[in-house]
């Protein structure tokens, strides 16, 4: 894997860890804010063809 690929990844998790814990301290606007970047990540990995499962559910109809 390339470093590009491994720092996508890494910034994946990182951003559903934040997803989860705004989830779960009812917190709207910062899960609204995670949520966006998840799926810019999205469309960037798309954009590269990339395949990251984590990011499956933050895909574009």
């Amino acid at each position: 894997m390339t470093e590009f690929v491994d720092q996508i990844r890494v910034r994946v998790l990182d951003a559903l860890d934040d997803l989860a814990r705004a989830r779960a301290a009812g917190d709207d606007y910062r899960v609204q804010i995670h949520t966006g970047e998840l799926e810019s990540f999205a469309r960037l990995a798309a954009a590269n063809d990339l395949r990251v499962p984590e990011l499956e559910p933050f895909q574009a109809a």
